[in-house]
């Protein structure tokens, strides 16, 4: 279930300075918020863009690959992937005419999303991809471009269709991990979307290696392309991972995206390897916290937010990743410093709140794959999604949609948003010191 930047266009005629096909152009945050223009293309070359009435060239992140890789599951890429940095100073960058989403120095409205893809995994779920209302992606994609926002957050798991599809409503989808798949799960629905704004994209652990790895590195992480980094070889939890890194907001807010891609919900062993890991990467958070006076922690699986199976009952956040956080012996379990996080795996929307100086939580992974089962309500009474931290006051629906962040005068304003772009529910969020909390508004 996983921040990036991205930008796409359609299929464009030639034209004098980018001969080139373009399947998909994007623009991705990476460390620091570094705008990273990334192109998909069919084409035997990189496409220019332009800037200043001078041509950019692009460089090949990585070529097409027309017999299957030999990665961890094999898939084939008959599209090469082109990058290069948003020039330094340059106020706007065209690609056969059409200009490319700028990275707001100050973002004030902030499209979030997650869990997106269409599920397809024997032996028995079988979503209906071929349904626009029981996998509604391009309509919520459309919705949230009409927004306008500065920035758009993925919190992770956007490819799904992993089986042959056994059942009508799916029939006809294409499967595995290649680009077929990534191109109907990610690149066509979302592209109002990813010509509206940058975006900041999180890794989950439907791209771990295990996984659609493969594509992830080719198409959306943020860190330069190579071997060891590309699920192109046998990895294992010590070394499919990406550190940690921020994104500047403005002077004082930032954001700072965590790979938990690999992270297990089994009670993990003392001397785990992947506890390890994880506990070194969130001293890394620490250190980045200290930074600016205001976080928020992406990452797709929930720790202080929780889940609900009909038949397992209530499920508590990430194993793995809360052995790792006891390890930091911090005055709160979250580094001091953290707000919010926002993350996604269950796939509903929930804000919730605890007491003391840990963070609000937000899940926001309901954007197209298969809702969970709606949560009975109330939360039961002493619920601790984590050792000794109970959850005071938690908001939930299962409904498919997207979120909005929106900075007010003196707060930010979080809506949930329905497929079609209409407003469910208005929160006031109180982030400038602990405890923090919110006020539903609407």
């Amino acid at each position: 279930m996983m921040v990036v930047l991205a930008y796409a266009a359609c299929a464009q005629t030639v034209t004098a300075y980018a001969a080139t096909p373009i399947e998909n152009a994007f623009v991705i945050l990476g460390p620091a918020g570094q705008p990273i223009i990334r192109v998909v293309t069919d084409a035997p070359q990189c496409p220019s863009l332009m800037t200043d009435r001078q041509l950019l060239p692009m460089r090949i992140r990585v070529a097409a690959s027309n017999m299957p890789s030999a990665g961890m599951h094999p898939a084939v890429f008959p599209v090469q992937t082109c990058e290069i940095e948003w020039p330094m100073g340059a106020e706007s960058v065209t690609l056969n005419g059409n200009p490319l989403p700028k990275a707001h120095s100050h973002p004030h409205k902030i499209v979030l999303m997650g869990d997106s893809g269409c599920r397809i995994k024997a032996p028995v779920d079988y979503q209906a991809c071929n349904d626009a209302n029981q996998w509604p992606l391009a309509e919520v994609a459309r919705s949230a471009a009409a927004e306008k926002p500065d920035l758009v957050i993925h919190v992770g798991d956007y490819h799904y269709r992993e089986s042959p599809c056994l059942m009508d409503g799916c029939a006809g989808s294409p499967y595995g991990y290649g680009w077929d798949t990534w191109q109907v799960d990610v690149f066509n629905p979302l592209r109002p979307l990813m010509q509206a704004a940058p975006w900041v994209v999180v890794r989950g652990n439907h791209e771990s290696c295990a996984r659609a790895g493969e594509g992830w590195f080719r198409f959306l992480d943020p860190h330069p392309f190579g071997v060891g980094h590309a699920c192109d070889v046998a990895q294992d939890v010590g070394t499919d991972y990406s550190e940690p890194y921020a994104v500047p907001l403005n002077g004082t807010d930032q954001l700072i995206v965590f790979d938990s891609s690999g992270a297990s919900e089994k009670s993990p062993a003392a001397d785990s390897p992947l506890v390890a890991t994880y506990a070194r990467q969130f001293k890394t958070v620490v250190s980045l916290a200290a930074n600016t006076p205001n976080n928020w922690l992406l990452f797709h699986h929930p720790v202080l937010g929780f889940g609900y199976n009909p038949i397992g009952g209530w499920q508590k956040g990430n194993a793995s990743l809360i052995a790792a956080l006891t390890t930091l012996q911090s005055k709160a379990f979250f580094p001091e410093g953290v707000q919010m996080t926002i993350q996604g795996h269950v796939h509903t929307f929930e804000l919730a709140r605890t007491a003391g100086h840990e963070p609000l939580t937000l899940l926001t992974g309901f954007s197209g794959s298969t809702l969970d089962a709606h949560f009975p309500k109330p939360l039961p009474d002493h619920f601790e999604p984590a050792p000794g931290i109970p959850i005071l006051e938690a908001q939930t629906d299962q409904e498919f949609g997207y979120s909005v962040l929106e900075q007010m005068n003196d707060h930010w304003q979080l809506r949930e948003m329905d497929v079609h772009g209409n407003v469910k529910h208005v929160f006031n969020l109180q982030l400038k010191q602990p405890p923090y909390n919110f006020l539903q508004t609407k």
